[in-house]
């Protein structure tokens, strides 16, 4: 959950190039304009993937280009120096041609960060006259044809809130992005966002954004005053209602001007999924600035409804999710507890034999004895490190290193395997390669899983295990393969080889060594593949980046002739 934060948030807007109509909102205070930019990002090959910064400054936005392949134009003229923007200010990167909406000042609020004293609900204080309703599903508030302008109006809300459905974000972010497409298509000073508990079905405030114009820098902060008597309207009746409280209220007889008391024009709009109520939205203006309508008393109602299918489909496939994780964790812990019990099995009976050769004072039994304890703690200790690589996200430690260092400490580690297997294991290292940033722990337990897969597949047969490096300088690429001529993968297993759980090996693996080489080896950047000749055998090919990822002015197309 996040907190609230006061800023000007400033609008541009796509006018030409591949993104044309899409909005950037910049909500932090340095935002970059680019192809490789999380906040605005632009799909322009022309634009360089660092290519502007839009930067908040005491009275506004400035913007500078950051060294870009083609350069940054505001209103023509070629950037050289930070500038400020102003409202209406044309902005061209690569051939993408933005429009500066301007910045407004803003408040706003999410989850447990809306602070307890913002949103009160009362109940007659400040009630409101219903100037008009909606029922939330009249085909009306799809089907009618409004005026032109409302119709675009609804029809990009439409298309927004269609990718908000889409999208699957949670419903926090879910929320705050219904709130930016409510300030987008109506003139509204606050927007409060209520959903229904789940368990008590009480309206708690989620999302709350408003407009901090009003007030001075410093100045104490308006309450936002809900009707309850309203909102229980619209949840019951399922409707929404467009309210003014200039007529009902009280302090309007007295005399004082409307402006001074802040008097509002109010729209409630019910969230529905499937004739359930999920939460209401609420929006007000000033009367003085903007007064609402049936039109966009139609439009809310609308985004009401399109919310609830959003909240909706989130809300099933969060369950799908944990319905499934709950099954996967059920899943894993039988087949892992299957794996163990054999493994103890195995070290009972080694103890066992152990236990007879020293009752028997026969040292060659308690080796044959320990041999077999010593083999199965191998087993544990690599299902703990394959369970422990698996399960836990984790960051590659880059250094400098010679991939054939690594290659020849695993060999090494497993040739006393390779010979109680009775299999040949031959090294092919090209003293040529050179240093890579690689993580040690990380490609060294690839290349042991590799190995021991591969001595695993040729156990009991005249088995040759042939691991091979080498440079392929034309892709900038660490390669090293490992290849065995056991009885091969069946056509029907190589899809799902690198699935977790899913082994070859019968009762003998534990499905995760594969897994685990291919997540450790995507950590890298690198690739991990197989061949499995119909013949028999197979052979594992990774490759891993040579270099660190760097950015390349040449990956900046020209502009646009």
């Amino acid at each position: 959950m996040s907190g609230g934060c006061e800023a000007c948030v400033a609008t541009l807007f796509v006018l030409q190039g591949p993104d044309k109509g899409k909005q950037l909102r910049a909500d932090d205070d340095t935002v970059v304009l680019g192809r490789g930019s999380p906040q605005a990002p632009l799909t322009d090959q022309t634009v360089s993937r660092r290519h502007a910064e839009l930067r908040r400054a005491d009275e506004g936005w400035t913007l500078r280009d950051l060294n870009s392949a083609n350069g940054t134009y505001l209103n023509g003229v070629r950037l050289q120096r930070p500038t400020r923007l102003k409202r209406g200010d044309q902005v061209r990167v690569g051939s993408t041609l933005l429009v500066y909406g301007g910045d407004e000042t803003q408040q706003q609020f999410t989850g447990s960060g809306i602070p307890t004293d913002l949103v009160t609900l009362d109940v007659g204080a400040i009630d409101a006259s219903v100037v008009a309703s909606v029922p939330a599903l009249d085909d009306s508030v799809v089907m009618a044809a409004p005026e032109t302008a409302y119709a675009v109006k609804a029809w990009n809300a439409m298309r927004d809130i269609a990718a908000v459905i889409g999208s699957l974000l949670p419903q926090e972010q879910l929320l705050a992005r219904v709130v930016d497409i409510i300030f987008e298509q109506l003139k509204v000073d606050r927007v409060v966002i209520f959903i229904a508990d789940e368990l008590s079905g009480e309206l708690l405030p989620e999302a709350v954004r408003y407009h901090s114009r009003e007030a001075p820098r410093g100045a104490q902060r308006e309450g936002i005053v809900a009707s309850r008597t309203i909102l229980n309207h619209v949840v019951q009746s399922r409707e929404g209602v467009l309210c003014s409280n200039v007529l009902a209220d009280a302090r309007f007889q007295s005399g004082k001007s409307v402006h001074n008391m802040g008097m509002r024009s109010v729209i409630c709009a019910p969230i529905v999924a499937r004739e359930t109520v999920l939460g209401v939205i609420h929006v007000d203006s000033q009367v003085t600035r903007h007064t609402f309508n049936e039109h966009e008393l139609k439009l809310l109602v609308a985004i009401g409804n399109q919310t609830g299918l959003a909240i909706e489909n989130q809300r099933l496939v969060q369950a799908q999710l944990q319905r499934e994780r709950l099954a996967a964790a059920g899943e894993t812990v039988a087949y892992l507890s299957h794996y163990i019990k054999n493994i103890l099995q195995g070290m009972r009976s080694g103890a066992d034999v152990v236990a007879r050769g020293l009752s028997r004072k026969d040292l060659a039994m308690t080796g044959q004895g320990w041999q077999i304890v010593e083999r199965n703690l191998d087993r544990s200790y690599n299902l703990m490190l394959n369970m422990l690589a698996f399960s836990k996200q984790r960051e590659p430690n880059l250094e400098m290193l010679q991939v054939n260092r690594i290659v020849e400490e695993c060999v090494g580690l497993v040739q006393k395997q390779a010979d109680d297997a009775r299999a040949v294991l031959l090294a092919d290292l090209d003293e040529t390669v050179p240093a890579a940033p690689l993580d040690f722990d990380g490609v060294h337990q690839v290349v042991l899983n590799l190995l021991e897969n591969a001595i695993d597949a040729v156990r009991g047969r005249a088995g040759v295990i042939n691991v091979r490096t080498r440079y392929d300088a034309a892709a900038r690429r660490i390669v090293f393969s490992v290849t065995d001529n056991g009885p091969g993968i069946p056509p029907d297993q190589r899809a799902r080889i690198f699935e977790p759980f899913h082994s070859t090996k019968g009762h003998g693996g534990t499905g995760l060594g594969l897994a685990v080489a291919r997540k450790i080896v995507g950590e890298l950047s690198g690739s991990i593949d197989v061949a499995a000749p119909a013949d028999g055998g197979a052979e594992f090919v990774v490759r891993l980046p040579a270099a660190l990822a760097t950015e390349s002015a040449g990956e900046t197309m020209g502009p646009a002739r």
